[in-house]
């Protein structure tokens, strides 16, 4: 039995978070659909702040979906699940504790998935 595909979002209402965050890196913003490199299936939408790689997401820069984006209201490392692909269950992401910043985020595995600049119509 075969699961139909996820869309990815409308975001032409999307505004980016604009926070110390964001300014701490320069102030550039770009919004991401991430997807499973398994499967293509779609995993989220994402806010990265700053240039270079895509090493960590940040629970509080998740667009979507809400399930995901939810996440940021845990207190406890332990109660968040893996980032998996909801396709094909491929572990895309582990959690994290950003120190630095005292963020939540998932650490990325390098090749579990593949990124496209999304480009919502508002991005204020």
């Amino acid at each position: 039995m075969s699961k139909e595909m996820v869309q990815m979002p409308d975001l032409s209402n999307y505004k980016m978070k604009n926070d110390r965050f964001r300014q701490a890196r320069d102030g550039r913003s770009e919004v991401l659909g991430i997807s499973c490199s398994n499967c293509s299936e779609p995993v989220m939408v994402y806010q990265k702040d700053g240039s270079g790689a895509l090493i960590r997401c940040y629970l509080d820069r998740i667009a979507w979906p809400p399930n995901l984006s939810r996440l940021q209201e845990e207190t406890e490392l332990r109660e968040l699940p893996n980032l998996a692909c909801s396709s094909c269950d491929t572990v895309i992401g582990t959690p994290m504790v950003y120190r630095e910043e005292n963020r939540f985020a998932y650490r990325l595995i390098r090749g579990t998935f593949s990124k496209k600049v999304y480009k919502p119509e508002s991005t204020t």
